[in-house]
């Protein structure tokens, strides 16, 4: 085997590994010598994903399979599934039979947070890692990964720069923008996307010396995004265009994603395991009292004025922690509106009205 995997630009292009969930150890992908990818689908109508899953699933994993047999995902030479929900095991099932990938790995991902379920996820990182070494004919070295956590580090330390600046007061950054940066990380070189963020920074810095009007003054109430997962920045601006500054959000393809950090271990898939595992929970943890937390924190930490929840239409997971979920945000003093949707401007749109109104409550409190 080789000991040190080549990582120039052309090499990680024809190492392109599909992901799905936020709990996907990219770090372990990039030492591989691979350029992890996000597939996020699409937000536009299901053209044949219909004909291979169930319309009772997730718009998230149909549009995903749709735009794979449709041939809008660019070439992935693997794909790497964790073990999330039923949908995404589904996926993985279709995935295997119709669209031809070299390299598939499922992640079996706990349902908890104790040391017992870090031991465990530790175990399925070890498992994932002889998987790569095994296909690539390479060895991944601890100063491999220690290499790819300080690349993978230093891009969510560039992320978090930026959005401070969408959580001042006046709001300097759009939730588009920022859902839109986000998002051209997940099929970006890492190293690419930081020199970017660092030169959009510097431009929102200067901007600084003539800042907006406060949104308030402008009657435009601060809410911060909890939810499902919205990939497309346009979903995030329809809301704004209803008249809000979107100052933040718990979703796992935006500020979320972003919070968690590797630290520098003898042992870097124990630092792995503990990062990943301990980091912010998703609705799928079970875990509701330190995801209301964490949304509470982020939501006083912005000055947000109230919090929309999104659920994707046939989640269950996010639909059955939102009756608890909204009497806990209730006795911190929030208000929340609850949408459903499949994550596509159309059906987004017919809720215009409620979201208009939830404007003028805030404006009203």
């Amino acid at each position: 085997m080789d000991k040190m995997p080549t990582s120039t630009y052309e090499t990680r292009q024809s190492r392109r590994i599909g992901w799905f969930c936020s709990y996907t150890p990219l770090e372990l992908l990039y030492a591989a010598g691979a350029l992890p990818i996000r597939i996020t689908g699409h937000s536009d109508a299901i053209k044949t994903g219909d004909t291979y899953m169930h319309p009772n699933l997730c718009q998230y994993v149909r549009s995903a399979i749709d735009a794979a047999v449709t041939h809008q995902i660019g070439d992935l030479r693997g794909v790497v599934f964790v073990n999330s929900c039923d949908a995404m095991r589904r996926l993985r099932d279709v995935w295997k039979r119709y669209v031809p990938t070299e390299f598939s790995f499922l992640l079996d991902l706990p349902a908890g947070q104790t040391p017992i379920d870090q031991e465990y996820y530790y175990e399925e990182l070890e498992k994932l890692k002889i998987a790569l070494e095994k296909h690539y004919q390479i060895q991944i070295t601890d100063q491999l990964l220690k290499d790819a956590a300080s690349v993978y580090n230093s891009a969510r330390e560039a992320y978090h720069q930026l959005n401070t600046l969408r959580k001042a007061t006046p709001s300097l950054i759009s939730g588009k923008e920022m859902l839109h940066v986000a998002g051209n990380f997940f099929e970006t070189n890492p190293d690419h996307w930081v020199r970017d963020v660092k030169a959009l920074l510097g431009q929102k810095r200067r901007q600084t010396l003539n800042p907006p009007p406060d949104s308030r003054i402008n009657h435009r109430p601060r809410i911060f995004i909890a939810g499902s997962p919205i990939h497309s920045p346009e979903i995030v601006g329809f809301i704004e265009e209803c008249g809000f500054d979107v100052v933040g959000e718990e979703l796992c393809a935006g500020e979320r994603f972003f919070d968690l950090s590797v630290d520098n271990q003898a042992d870097m898939l124990s630092a792995l395991s503990k990062a990943y595992l301990l980091k912010p929970p998703c609705a799928r943890m079970m875990n509701l009292p330190d995801r209301t937390k964490y949304i509470v924190s982020g939501a006083r930490n912005a000055h947000a004025d109230g919090i929309l929840h999104h659920t994707l239409k046939f989640c269950d997971t996010y639909s059955y922690d939102l009756p608890s979920f909204k009497k806990e945000l209730d006795a911190e003093g929030f208000k929340m509106l609850s949408i459903e949707g499949d994550c596509t401007l159309g059906s987004i749109g017919q809720l215009k009205t409620r979201i208009e109104a939830f404007r003028e409550v805030l404006l009203n409190q």
